[in-house]
């Protein structure tokens, strides 16, 4: 996570433009052919080596990553990650922001850097800084030009080829040392192993990062998991159905059913039936940053079925009122948060009704700035096209969809309804609420002119999945998909399989009582060679035998006396949010989260305050009310 390894783009090979980037690949040729380098005699030709006293300075076996201290525009800068692989040298924005060093100093840049799956960054600039490698007096100074990019990242900056190649310098993984000549011969930079694994442990860590809105593809994130049945919405056309629930109590069902037929007209079956949202209401900026200049793109060729298919939809899109005839790195990222998923199944679960409601083309209903829509411009064969509406996919899509529904729904959110992007949630503590409850939400629907999709809503049901966990009026369970995942897996037999199996039990962590120490022998495996030991073996066996028959975790009610047990061990903090109902105990909420670095030195008061703060994060939606602790 926030890693790009074989970094390519940049200042590199040449430069940004593709002419001065083929040029530079171009010499290579110059040079077999004469069979004589461009190359300036040095005064300091010392020889540089490694030997097998430097190797014992290391901690081995290993398989660290090089990170040493450098000095940059005058500070001493930790975490700075030496990369053969990368064409650029790197500073992430947090730790350039720490050099209180203005933005406006940035130079623009065009040219993004290319990760190994292909993935694209754009750099925020491009900035000179001074750099000073190795100890008095065997230093080098160099400046170089970083790119500022704006992405997480353990690391504050990576050092690349360009400035490597400045230097001059050597790089040794094995005895993890960087060597350079200088005027007072070799200058060197050691790796810091501690600094190295706690970087790689904070790359793969699966603890849970602010979500924003960037949304890439469509998922649904509610849906029943009850048997439904259809019903037909308009008399005499049997194509206009939508889904019910078959548990509701015949009364409520009967007069579920009129409701929904009385109100036919807050649904659409075509895009010719969804007038979309007024402009007034809310309308899709692309907030392009004014120093990005227009890219042209010639037109794609495809196969003959390829290109029908295109042109299918683009006669679709026209049809439609979408597009007419005549990005995304431009357009700043627009942070606005996704609602926490922890609050909204909480706050789902526990309800006797649920409605599961879903948009019809929901971005498509928010119309572009008109002064916008060539922005989002496409070349087809028939000529060019742009966006007269929010298309699917474009960047800030999500995140103008999201103050949409806020605002539809802002006197309903968190009483009545839940809503996430465009998966909308109706609940009802009682059965006989939950008509007037879709009645007022029919409402603001009506009122904003935003249309269903009756093929994807479910009206009256006593269950389903909602954002990856099982809600009903008995409480939250974990997600039968996510607990088959890991109860049919083989022992794992290289790291990138234990990845998968921390991840996997990542997603399941509130269900899991003291998750960390469950799964800690897996990840002392990936601070090292791989080997899957007996200790390793007996855990995830373990582990498969607690998911068969994992806790309901039963949700909290609104003032009532909750108890916080809290657990420590040597390597973990955990706890367990508990409610009592008749004297039984019940499950909340589990929390757990592994020391690292100087929190394993903590005593264990320090370590039970630990574990009491974060509890406190985790569950800060659950615990306004009274609260009483405990201590394992």
């Amino acid at each position: 996570m926030g890693e790009i390894h074989m970094i390519n783009g940049g200042m590199a090979a040449g430069g940004t433009s593709r002419s001065s980037r083929k040029a530079y690949a171009r010499q290579i040729h110059n040079v077999l052919v004469t069979q004589k380098a461009n190359k300036t005699p040095r005064l300091e030709d010392l020889p540089i080596t490694f030997t097998e006293e430097d190797a014992r300075k290391v901690v081995h076996p290993h398989d660290d990553a090089l990170v040493v201290t450098l000095e940059i525009a005058g500070y001493s800068t930790r975490r700075v990650l030496i990369d053969n692989g990368s064409s650029a040298d790197i500073i992430y924005l947090t730790a350039f922001q720490q050099m209180r060093i203005g933005k406006d100093q940035l130079r623009p840049i065009e040219t993004p850097l290319v990760g190994f799956a292909g993935t694209s960054v754009y750099p925020l600039g491009i900035i000179s800084l001074q750099i000073i490698a190795g100890t008095y007096p065997k230093q080098a100074t160099k400046r170089v030009e970083f790119l500022v990019v704006d992405c997480p990242s353990a690391y504050n900056v990576i050092i690349g080829r360009p400035t490597l190649n400045r230097l001059r310098a050597v790089t040794s993984t094995y005895h993890l040392l960087v060597r350079f000549p200088t005027e007072h011969g070799i200058g060197e930079m050691k790796g810091d192993q501690a600094i190295a694994r706690e970087c790689y442990l904070t790359s793969v860590s699966t603890d849970q990062v602010h979500q924003t809105l960037i949304v890439e593809e469509r998922r649904n994130f509610a849906e029943p998991t009850e048997k439904l049945e259809e019903i037909t919405l308009t008399e005499g056309n049997e194509k206009r159905k939508t889904r019910i629930g078959t548990t509701m109590p015949a009364e409520i069902r009967g007069s579920i059913v009129q409701f929904l037929r009385e109100n036919a007209d807050v649904f659409a079956w075509s895009h010719e039936d969804m007038p979309g949202i007024s402009t007034e209401v809310m309308i899709h900026k692309l907030n392009v940053n004014p120093s990005m200049h227009p890219i042209k793109q010639k037109r794609r060729v495809f196969a003959p079925e390829r290109n029908a298919a295109v042109m299918a939809e683009v006669d679709k899109l026209l049809t439609a009122g979408f597009i007419r005839e005549t990005l995304n790195k431009a357009c700043p990222k627009d942070s606005y948060p996704l609602p926490r998923i922890d609050q909204l199944v909480d706050s789902t679960a526990g309800h006797k009704l649920l409605s599961f409601m879903d948009a019809f083309s929901g971005y498509n209903q928010i119309r572009m700035e008109e002064e916008d829509q060539e922005k989002t411009a496409f070349i087809t064969s028939r000529g060019l096209f742009c966006y007269k509406v929010m298309p699917f996919g474009l960047k800030n899509a999500g995140a103008t969809y999201q103050r949409l529904v806020n605002k539809m729904f802002h006197d309903q959110i968190g009483r009545n309804v839940e809503v996430y992007v465009d998966d909308m949630l109706v609940k009802s503590k009682e059965n006989e609420d939950h008509l007037k409850d879709l009645k007022e939400t029919f409402q603001a629907l009506r009122t904003y002119n935003m249309k269903l999709n009756p093929e994807k809503c479910a009206f009256g049901v006593s269950s389903g999945k909602f954002l990856g966990f099982m809600v009903s009026q008995r409480g939250i369970e974990a997600n039968p998909d996510k607990i088959k995942a890991i109860l049919e897996m083989s022992p794992p037999t290289t790291v990138k399989e234990v990845q998968s199996l921390t991840g996997k039990a990542a997603a399941l962590n509130r269900f899991v009582s003291r998750s960390t120490d469950k799964c800690l022998p897996f990840f002392k495996v990936l601070r090292k060679a791989f080997q899957w030991t007996e200790e390793c073996q007996r855990a995830f066996e373990e582990l498969k035998v607690y998911l068969s028959s994992p806790p309901l975790l039963s949700p909290s009610k609104t003032g009532e006396e909750l108890y916080l047990y809290l657990a420590v061990s040597s390597s973990a903090v955990s706890s367990a949010l508990i409610r009592e109902e008749e004297r039984v105990q019940k499950p909340v909420y589990y929390t757990s989260r592994a020391l690292k670095g100087a929190e394993e030195r903590y005593s264990n008061m320090e370590k039970l305050a630990f574990a009491l703060l974060i509890a406190s994060r985790k569950t800060q939606a659950i615990l306004p009310g009274p609260l009483n602790s405990g201590v394992d």
